[in-house]
């Protein structure tokens, strides 16, 4: 009878005993993952085989209640395998997310070709360069340049190839050397990136997007990073 009722006084202390270890587990080691827009547009598209989502625009309000926004393009195919795009809404991200694509302006942050799925920041149009449906390299004084077809030539314009040349070289270094590894953002002159907020085809291509910048006083706070993590940022994973 007494060791019936000691067994039964032990088990509050074994329950006890396991929600503290449960809860130490969960506080310690696990992590809650929070869904970005870019995570849905992912799932929203699942079942495309072809599409883009480039960061189209960022904004912060406010200067001691901040609110961190972003505006999404969205790049989508006909049945013919002809891109066009659509521009959506400002929405609200959170500010370790904002930090982390403040240098990702007008890039891709992740888009699918062929049905796969490629989640590290690159260059808008990146995944069009080198496919020979849409166009070709060609010689520009001495160099070897990507041309889109005169039927495609509207996505020079689209991805900002007009302004910014897509030159063979990187695009040997971005499947060689990122693709499936790492962000690109093309060779540094200056301290400054060819591609990315503050390249040179940005801020001729955005100047409204500085001039606003630097008129929030909430930006002074935010610091970038040179993109968005070694294995993109976390779209997913």
């Amino acid at each position: 009878m007494s060791k019936q009722l000691k067994q039964k006084s032990n088990k509050p202390f074994q329950w006890l005993l396991l929600t503290v270890i449960s809860t130490l587990i969960v506080s310690c080691g696990g992590k809650k993952f929070e869904k970005t827009p870019v995570d849905n547009y992912i799932v929203e598209y699942s079942k495309e085989q072809n599409f883009a989502i480039l960061l189209q625009d960022m904004d912060v309000e406010g200067t001691f209640f901040k609110t961190h926004k972003h505006k999404y393009q969205v790049i989508l195919e006909d049945e013919e395998g002809k891109p066009s795009e659509k521009t959506g809404e400002w929405v609200e991200v959170g500010e370790k997310y904002f930090a982390a694509n403040e240098n990702n302006l007008g890039m891709t942050l992740v888009y699918k070709k062929d049905g796969k799925l490629e989640k590290n920041v690159s260059p808008s149009g990146v995944q069009y360069v080198g496919d020979k449906k849409y166009g070709e390299w060609r010689s520009n004084n001495g160099n070897s340049v990507w041309a889109f077809y005169g039927q495609y030539m509207f996505m020079s314009h689209m991805f900002g190839m007009m302004r910014t040349p897509f030159y063979r070289n990187n695009y040997n270094t971005y499947r060689g050397s990122h693709y499936g590894r790492s962000g690109y953002y093309g060779p540094t002159t200056n301290g400054k990136s060819t591609y990315g907020t503050n390249s040179a085809g940005t801020r001729k291509a955005r100047p409204n997007f500085f001039k606003r910048k630097a008129s929030r006083s909430g930006w002074g706070s935010s610091r970038g990073r040179s993109g968005i993590g070694s294995r993109g940022s976390g779209f997913g994973k």
